[in-house]
């Protein structure tokens, strides 16, 4: 659910190249006590400080820099001697994959084509999309195959997709993993250096995160939800609601740790138009079969349940992430400020394809800081409108474009009198089921438009973390388009059952 287009070790600024200005910011950031980041950390000892400055600018200065085309790097120092020994023509392994990585034919064997392996092929998957962008990320099965660093998403979510490879390890390296990202995020090509090759010094290798519980905030909140059941060969989803511990708050930074299972978890506040009263506090809410009964005896709906689904769709996202452990900060200066007359509904969403019972467990911690140290207020966009016709057995696409003054609006905060720019921090969109595709745009001034997110599941919609933020100055604004197809008999509109669809553009933002 969380998506970054994650900085390599030393690309501070995260342009997927590492040179000077990389060491300018590494300064800026040790100077200015700002918060710790991974990509600066040279020397792994978890602290920001002049042995990784000087790790960075020897890393710089190397000798023999290298001149040789990403994707020759890519097939001859990476996929020759990890994959093709296995994937070479005539093998066990390349007759069952329809796949060949020998570097004489693998980028004809990779771009633009369709997977051998059918659950990929009926999610609309590539081998390897030349789209670029978050959308060829997400649409390349050669990138979830080799991404062992979301080996969570990739089991519980595609059983069917079989093993992450090379099968059995030694997995990629988190520099070739952020090598061949930043390659895939430029489109792929086949000639051209689009990706830094000092990112591949990065030798570190994925590690699985142990489930621990997490420290309480000095000053914040913890929630502790669980231990809770999630029965075997089933998913369980429910809304947990927490009271507000303060009528006013600013949060600085959201921490969370999830037992083994975890799908997403993600906390959200009531939008203005819900529809009910405050929900019992610290009680699971269930969404999904054998939790809660969806019909009564009687072969009527229950209550109960409708009521819970119902919720689910009066949301307005705070924040989420899928990783099983995640801590993220504000922008420096940052705070996102939480005023609502209710609490936070909390969703922790779980899959288990075992035959034994799952223990679901969830830490999520809220780091606040006093008013007076915060320098810009965080706030919370929400983009959308009720006029959703969509005919049946059809596809629809609904295109909106909002100026700079509709962005405004859409904003739980005000700007002040003297802001020059708006910036966004995360993306966030939520559809129902009938969503096959719903694209974010930025539109310029002069009529360009510049793809800025993609989401293909209504269900798990990405969370896109922009860093630096996504800057808009007067002139500029945003385009939303989602693609539908009603494959039922009857016209679908705008309403909150699943049934029923919606088309919102969610963002965390910050005026300057």
């Amino acid at each position: 659910l969380t998506c970054f287009n994650n900085s390599s070790l030393g690309d501070i600024n995260d342009d997927a190249f590492i040179n000077v200005i990389d060491v300018i910011n590494l300064v800026n950031i040790i100077l200015n006590n700002q918060e710790y980041l991974d990509s600066g950390d040279l020397n792994f000892d978890g602290n920001l400080d002049i042995v990784d400055v000087v790790s960075l600018v020897n890393l710089i200065l190397v000798e023999n820099p290298e001149n040789r085309d990403t994707w020759t790097i890519i097939s001859n120092d990476i996929l020759t001697p990890k994959c093709a020994q296995c994937h070479y023509e005539g093998s066990f392994y390349a007759e069952t994959s329809n796949l060949i990585l020998t570097n004489d034919i693998a980028y004809s064997q990779l771009i633009n084509r369709q997977p051998y392996n059918n659950s990929a092929l009926n999610n609309g998957l590539d081998l390897l999309s030349d789209d670029g962008g978050m959308y060829g990320l997400l649409t390349s099965f050669f990138w979830e195959k080799i991404n062992i660093n979301n080996e969570n998403h990739f089991y519980s979510e595609h059983p069917y997709y079989g093993e992450i490879m090379p099968l059995g390890g030694p997995f990629l390296t988190n520099g070739e993993l952020d090598f061949i990202e930043d390659w895939i995020w430029a489109g792929a090509p086949d000639t051209g250096i689009v990706a830094d090759p000092l990112i591949l010094n990065d030798i570190s290798e994925y590690e699985a995160p142990e489930f621990t519980p997490l420290d309480i905030p000095e000053t914040g909140v913890q929630y502790h939800i669980g231990p809770f059941d999630v029965y075997p060969n089933s998913e369980r989803e429910f809304l947990y609601y927490v009271p507000p511990f303060a009528d006013e708050y600013y949060i600085k930074k959201v921490e969370m740790a999830m037992a083994p299972g975890s799908h997403h978890f993600i906390s959200y506040i009531f939008s203005d138009n819900y529809f009910s009263s405050e929900p019992e506090p610290y009680t699971y809410r269930d969404i999904h079969a054998p939790y809660i009964d969806e019909f009564l005896e009687s072969g009527n709906p229950n209550p109960e349940w409708i009521n819970n689904v119902m919720t689910l769709q009066e949301h307005t996202f705070v924040t989420g992430t899928q990783w099983p452990s995640w801590s993220y900060s504000m922008p420096d200066g940052v705070a996102l400020k939480v005023d609502s007359d209710f609490g936070l509904d909390l969703n922790p969403h779980y899959f288990n394809y075992t035959d034994q019972t799952l223990q679901g467990e969830v830490y999520f911690n809220l780091h606040t800081i006093p008013e007076e140290e915060v320098e810009h207020i965080g706030g919370i966009m929400q983009l959308g409108n009720n006029e959703i016709n969509l005919p049946p057995n059809q596809e629809t696409v609904l295109t909106e474009v909002f100026s700079t003054q509709d962005i405004v609006n859409s904003i739980n905060i005000n700007p002040p009198s003297n802001t020059s720019s708006l910036n966004i921090f995360q993306l966030f969109t939520h559809a129902h089921q009938l969503m096959t595709r719903f694209d974010v745009l930025l539109l310029h001034p002069n009529g360009e438009e510049e793809l800025i997110y993609t989401a293909l599941d209504y269900e798990h919609p990405p969370v896109l973390s922009f860093d630096p933020p996504l800057v808009l100055t007067a002139g500029q604004g945003l385009i939303s388009r989602a693609t539908y197809y009603n494959n039922t008999d009857n016209y679908v509109n705008f309403g909150l059952l699943s049934t029923d669809e919606m088309k919102i553009v969610f963002g965390l933002v910050y005026y300057e």
